[in-house]
């Protein structure tokens, strides 16, 4: 639903170009096109209420992560546009059971349409974390408290797995007059029906969600929720070579958007526990995108082709995705066929007709910056065990932005720096003193 409010129209592109294409050894995006993209990112927002300027109001997320961005370099119209949106989609919450409601209409955000999507639970619940790591308001963890209430109470199975959502309504039951009322008296009426699917993607989602949260905002429960999800999603519908079927229901690992959620989520699951078994099936993961995904020309396809296809398809927000998180995958595994695969899906973003398909494209502006920097490093030695380690942790993990690398070593003693443009701090030993550093960078 996300990508069809956002439209999902993507321009055929002739052969001859994309071709061309294909010989850059380092794609990048062209100045015209980021000039095009800068743009688009500022005329599409709406100056009075947040969110695109549509009828139909909803956080683009990809917009408002780069607003954060640079609000993070002291951008006080792009801190001005996070803000606005992020306050006025708060209309979006249910103030009773908790979560998101899908978006709203007549574009405003008050007027709800009332369903609940595990995407967009997940997209709010990730997007509110970073938020309240950049900018310390209570009102953002309050909704991220929220969501992972409402997931908890209402999306989680006996195996802790997550349900796929649930309806906006009771037969015969306006569904504006149901959610106006409190928690008795809507449960004197009923329990709108919970969609007790339990799919790939939407799992990946959310443990990827829930394990950004407990980084950010340092809820345990979250990450002992993501953990205990991924081991039933992994138990499941995991494939011997790293691919995820759709469900418990099928063995066929068809869909692209299936294997690449679970693999965001494995490497974020690292990223917060340092247990090498999640980076090593998150790597599995990538590998197997690259075998069976990989579209001959640029980028990658969506599904698996069928023996009649011959226009293989390719969806932008899942490449935009794909290429953001084989970028990060690289820097923690150090490897660079991961970095191999962020320049395979460049190659499709950065086609100009591509790029520019849709109202605004600021994943791609995401990328743009992603791919031209070494992420923040962060490197702590010690163990585990060690008080001292432990605050290094909670410090680094709370550090605002998701283009970040977090290494743990064992070798040495108790200390912690920081690198940026390849320019290492000198260690420091104590909490306060890494506090401090973090703090200037």
């Amino acid at each position: 639903m996300y990508a069809l409010l956002k439209s999902t129209c993507e321009i055929p592109v002739p052969l001859e170009r994309t071709l061309r294409l294909t010989e850059r050894v380092n794609p990048v995006l062209g100045n015209d096109v980021r000039r095009r993209l800068r743009y688009m990112h500022l005329q599409s927002f709406d100056q009075e209420q947040g969110g695109l300027l549509s009828p139909i109001k909803f956080i683009d997320r990809d917009s408002t992560e780069y607003s954060l961005l640079l609000t993070a370099e002291h951008d006080r119209n792009e801190e001005r546009m996070a803000r606005l949106t992020l306050d006025n989609a708060m209309a979006l919450k249910d103030p009773v059971w908790g979560g998101i409601y899908q978006y709203s209409t007549q574009g405003k955000w008050d007027i709800p349409h009332y369903r609940k999507t595990i995407a967009a639970q997940a997209g709010h619940l990730r997007l509110y974390s970073l938020a309240y790591a950049q900018m310390k308001l209570n009102r953002y963890l309050d909704v991220t408290n929220s969501i992972q209430s409402y997931i908890k109470d209402f999306m989680t199975s006996a195996s802790g797995a997550f349900y796929s959502g649930q309806t906006d309504c009771i037969a015969d039951v306006n569904p504006n007059h149901f959610f106006s009322l409190n928690d008795s008296d809507r449960k004197i009426i009923g329990i709108p029906e919970i969609d007790k699917r339990i799919l790939t993607r939407e799992n990946g989602w959310m443990i990827e969600a829930l394990a950004t949260h407990y980084e950010y905002c340092g809820v345990q429960e979250s990450l002992t929720m993501a953990i205990n999800a991924s081991h039933w999603v992994n138990q499941y519908c995991r494939k011997h070579d790293g691919g995820y079927s759709g469900s418990n229901m099928t063995d066929k690992p068809m869909c692209l958007s299936d294997t690449l959620a679970m693999a965001r989520a494995l490497l974020q699951l690292y990223r917060v526990t340092f247990n090498r078994h999640f980076l090593a099936q998150a790597c599995e993961s990538a590998k197997f995108i690259e075998r069976h995904f990989r579209n001959a020309i640029c980028g990658y396809n969506s599904r698996l082709l069928s023996k009649n296809e011959t226009t293989p398809p390719r969806q932008i927000d899942e490449n935009i995705s794909l290429t953001r998180f084989s970028n990060l995958l690289h820097y923690y595994a150090e490897d660079q066929q991961y970095a191999n695969i962020a320049k395979q899906g460049l190659r499709y973003l950065s086609i100009p007709e591509i790029a520019t398909a849709r109202m605004e494209e600021a994943g791609i502006l995401l990328i743009d910056r992603e791919m031209s920097f070494q992420p923040l490093t962060i490197t702590i030695n010690g163990k585990r065990h060690d008080p001292v380690v432990n605050d290094f942790i909670k410090i680094a993990h709370r550090h605002h932005g998701w283009y970040k690398l977090i290494r743990l070593s064992s070798s040495g003693p108790v200390s912690a720096s920081i690198e940026i443009d390849h320019i290492k701090s000198k260690p420091v030993t104590t909490a306060d003193s890494f506090q401090r550093l973090v703090q200037n960078h």
